[in-house]
């Protein structure tokens, strides 16, 4: 039975491939200027919580250290990413992307049980913390994670690895605000529970933003339908074109950010498979899913007619 797949509007011809390089190796940068800059930080926070005794701190610099392997990671799969498509591979490693992303939402979760374990220890125990040094460091950390993210903001739409390695600077920053009001209360106040509270408040706010991106990944390594694609509508709009009957085997997945692939097959209304017009169909098929759902990778398998044709049906087909 004829089949058609298709790979058009520079989804793999070299052109394409040019453009997707580029655009990878440009995130590929922001990945490393922001690998760098949380390593230094890193150092620095921890260093200043074990000198200051300040568990907000430690509990941001732990998350920050999971941000520099969050970082690697996403350095490193970014690299796979690139690599060429082999006969075993016909996809690369593009889904490597995804997969480093569900690791990196995963830690998250684990930095969050570390820090809450460390806030559990922490109740009822009294110990001194130097507020102005902690609210120092926690301000360069601040400064860090903000640099970070702003480098990274730009593709954090598009890649799921960038949104993952975005989503750790936008935490770590959340949690650097919580240790400078920390501080702020400890000085004024000298109300020392106030860093424990703080890092039960950022292991919070960490938890609250990596579930959805978690459940994100989670559906692209299950090969869910995406989230901003309706099956439904997909299936409803195939089978209101002319001359297609039904639409039945339709599957919507995604290889990595940006890529969604679909495959289907179609029954044409009565004779028209029994004519060249299967071709004019498959291709307007292919332009309504590529201009109206964004999806440019496609193959679609036309099934024979068993009915009668008849006159009409084939003046209609031709």
């Amino acid at each position: 039975m004829p089949l058609d797949h298709e790979h058009n509007e520079g989804a793999h011809d070299h052109k394409g491939h040019n453009h997707s390089h580029a655009l990878k190796y440009t995130l590929y940068s922001r990945l490393w200027w922001a690998f760098l800059i949380n390593l230094v930080f890193l150092v620095v926070e921890v260093i200043g919580g074990l000198l200051v005794n300040s568990l907000a701190l430690l509990a941001d610099a732990g998350h920050m250290l999971t941000d520099v392997g969050a970082l690697a990671l996403a350095i490193f799969v970014a690299h796979l990413a690139k690599r060429a498509a082999t006969p075993n591979r016909t996809f690369g490693f593009l889904r490597a992307e995804v997969l480093g992303a569900f690791i990196n939402g995963a830690t998250l979760v684990l930095i969050v049980g570390f820090i809450f374990y460390k806030a559990w220890q922490r109740i009822g125990v009294a110990r001194e913390i130097d507020g102005p040094v902690m609210m120092v460091i926690a301000l360069l950390g601040l400064i860090a994670n903000i640099a970070s993210a702003v480098i990274l903001a730009k593709g954090n739409e598009k890649n799921v690895n960038v949104r993952g390695a975005f989503l750790h600077m936008i935490a770590d920053a959340l949690g650097s605000v919580g240790a400078i009001l920390a501080g702020i209360i400890i000085i004024t106040t000298g109300w020392q529970p106030a860093d424990t509270i703080a890092s039960i408040v950022i292991g919070l706010l960490i938890l609250w933003s990596s579930v959805g991106f978690i459940k994100q990944t989670i559906n692209i390594l299950l090969e869910a339908t995406p989230e901003n694609i309706d099956y439904l509508e997909v299936k409803r709009a195939l089978e209101e074109m002319e001359h297609i009957a039904a639409v039945h085997d339709l599957h919507i997945w995604t290889i990595t950010s940006g890529m969604p692939v679909l495959s289907a097959h179609i029954r044409l209304a009565s004779c028209c498979t029994g004519t060249n017009h299967w071709q004019k169909c498959i291709n307007d098929a292919n332009r309504l899913l590529r201009e109206r759902f964004g999806i440019k990778h496609t193959t679609l398998q036309v099934e024979p007619y068993d009915g009668v044709c008849t006159q009409e049906c084939q003046a209609n087909c031709k």
